[in-house]
């Protein structure tokens, strides 16, 4: 009975779970799991810990009253800032490998330039010997001796040819070098870092292999942990700044009440002197309020003083 009647036991198993049960990923709730994003590549982060990963559990946690207020966004920057330290690091080991491997290929390929040069120098001057020798031999009348020494010199013009030419990608010229034992190095291709997920990139490379990069399951897994970093860094200063203006303002509201207080007793302690000056002038006389005695009190004072027994104390 009711409306899930038609639902499966499994169904209804979700529907009665809650965000705030363990079995709840707290990285979905926030945005997304990351153990989601890197299956079956290399930078597979295994399978998640947490069991359930429903949208509408995560639709209730982020229209609850509660929502950004358990500490799940904090938590979840925290393991993607975590994520990428690990990236960044690899990254400096790529950029560190590459500058080994170019220096390596550098001194290599100046290696095999320097070993070129000097063949071919060693080809130039057998090639004008024999020229010479074939010419003497020619002219006594040696003609077999004379064609010997000119497929010599044609074996070695070949020769000084191809390693003239051992720059190009010219698969048989290789061939004659590597049957000739003469060490060559294949141009070098300018790699870069992708400053992503750290994969090796070729310098200006074709855009059919660019796009594949670009739209790889570890390229788009990083850019979203990426940007969900920035998402949420700046909700954090966004709440931190509000925060901070509500501070501002709680004090301004508790200053400004404290200068009402401070006015009011002001206020009480003007009204209390002028009550006790007025009390004060109701029982002296007028003449209190000029600081002055009133006719009586002279009179009285006049009167003690000539007094008979202030006469005797005198003369005394």
């Amino acid at each position: 009975m009711g409306r899930d009647r038609d639902l499966s036991l499994q169904e209804k198993e979700k529907l009665a779970e809650h965000w705030s049960d363990d079995s709840v990923c707290k990285y979905f709730l926030v945005k997304f799991c990351p153990h989601d994003l890197f299956t079956n590549t290399k930078a597979d982060l295994g399978p998640c810990k947490y069991q359930t990963h429903d949208v509408k559990i995560r639709e209730v946690y982020r229209t609850s009253q509660r929502f950004k207020t358990m500490g799940y966004e904090s938590g979840f920057l925290r393991t993607l800032e975590g994520i990428v330290d690990d990236m960044e690091r690899k990254i400096k080991r790529q950029h560190d490998r590459l500058e080994h491997d170019e220096r390596y290929m550098k001194a290599e390929q100046q290696k095999a330039d320097d070993f070129r040069n000097s063949r071919l120098e060693t080809l130039n001057k057998e090639i004008d010997e024999i020229l010479e020798k074939m010419a003497e031999a020619g002219s006594e009348g040696n003609v077999d001796q004379a064609q010997t020494m000119m497929r010599q010199v044609e074996a070695m013009r070949q020769e000084r040819e191809a390693i003239k030419a051992s720059h190009n990608e010219d698969p048989q010229k290789k061939v004659f070098l590597v049957k000739q034992n003469v060490p060559f190095i294949n141009e070098m291709k300018h790699m870069e870092v992708c400053p992503v997920c750290g994969a090796f990139l070729v310098v200006n490379d074709t855009q059919t292999r660019v796009d594949a990069h670009l739209s790889g399951k570890q390229h788009v897994g990083y850019a979203m942990i990426r940007e969900a970093i920035k998402d949420l860094r700046a909700d954090r200063d966004a709440e931190i700044a509000a925060a901070e203006e509500r501070r501002k303002a709680r004090i301004a509201a508790q200053e400004a009440e404290a200068g009402k207080e401070r006015d009011k007793s002001k206020t009480r302690g003007y009204s209390l002197e002028r009550e006790r000056s007025q009390r004060d002038a109701d029982r002296y006389g007028a003449n209190y309020r000029r600081g002055g005695r009133s006719e009586d009190d002279r009179k009285r004072s006049r009167d003690t003083h000539d007094s008979p027994c202030s006469t005797f104390i005198n003369d005394e």
